[in-house]
């Protein structure tokens, strides 16, 4: 990527988080100016809510080692990252390769897609990027749409990939509908829902006959835990996870940090059996 080429998409990306309702401001990395070790940020999102995402332009390979350095720096010091490929890197459309390539880990830490960018039409534009199971030894690249940049948030997220295993900072162009989540902003816990329990059933009339109850599957718990039945597609059991775990996450949830911590540990891994149990 030329310098040209690189001062395009840079400005192109302040251009449009700026207007976005929870940024207060963007600036470019100055070459040579701050303290930042592994590698300087090409662009630094400044929230209203105080946090500082560090975007990261990738022009040139990058070893998984690096990438989990630049994780714990920011991770340590608060600060959410976000990786965006250039897509001359990546593989063609619909090309397959071998899943051990160092952006298919990139897709790991948000969402299971990565995001690359590139020129298009004299243009700069942002495509989400996932790398799909084809065989046991090869994943299929797979381009979507140019994103229409409508909020940027932030969150913990916990990878299990071996080479970035870990709970990292990160964040992301937000653009699922079903999601129905809205911009990171500045908590308001006046609207805050404490969980309660489902009432329990009605007891059955003296003279009736019990139904036999079916036990239940610690399958069915997860399903209970995120409040869907076991008929919900994955759309909606993803929609549901990340409502409750936008709820209960330790940065902006009102409960006390340890009790927040417990809840949203609970939903991960609820959120995971079943993505496991359906093979999603």
């Amino acid at each position: 990527m030329t310098e040209k080429a690189g001062g395009a998409i840079r400005k192109w990306l302040c251009d449009h988080l700026t207007p976005l309702m929870n940024v207060q401001r963007c600036a470019f990395h100055v070459p040579g100016v701050g303290t930042v070790p592994v590698r300087e940020p090409d662009v630094q999102v400044f929230t209203w809510a105080g946090v500082v995402i560090h975007i990261h332009l990738i022009d040139e390979v990058i070893k998984p080692h690096k990438i989990r350095r630049v994780l714990e720096w920011a991770t340590d010091h608060g600060i959410p990252s976000l990786f965006i490929v250039n897509a001359a890197l990546l593989p063609r459309d619909g090309e397959r390769v071998e899943p051990d390539k160092w952006f298919v880990t990139l897709q790991t830490l948000v969402n299971d897609r990565a995001y690359a960018f590139r020129i298009l039409d004299g243009q700069p534009v942002i495509q989400p990027v996932q790398f799909k199971a084809y065989t046991r030894t090869l994943v299929e690249t797979s381009f979507g749409d140019p994103l229409l940049i409508e909020q940027i948030r932030h969150f913990r997220a916990t990878v299990r990939h071996p080479a970035l295993k870990g709970y990292w900072l990160v964040a992301d162009f937000e653009s699922d509908r079903s999601s129905n989540l809205p911009p990171i902003r500045r908590a308001d816990y006046s609207s805050y829902e404490q969980y309660m329990p489902p009432p329990p059933p009605p007891r059955p009339e003296p003279d009736a006959q019990p139904t036999p109850r079916t036990p239940k599957t610690a399958l069915d718990r997860c399903y209970e835990l995120l409040g869907v039945t076991r008929t919900a597609n994955r759309e909606q059991v993803k929609a549901a996870f990340r409502r409750l775990a936008f709820q209960t996450h330790p940065d902006v949830s009102a409960l006390p940090k340890p009790e927040a911590e417990a809840r949203f540990r609970l939903l991960s891994e609820a959120y995971e059996a079943i993505r496991s149990a359906n093979d999603w």
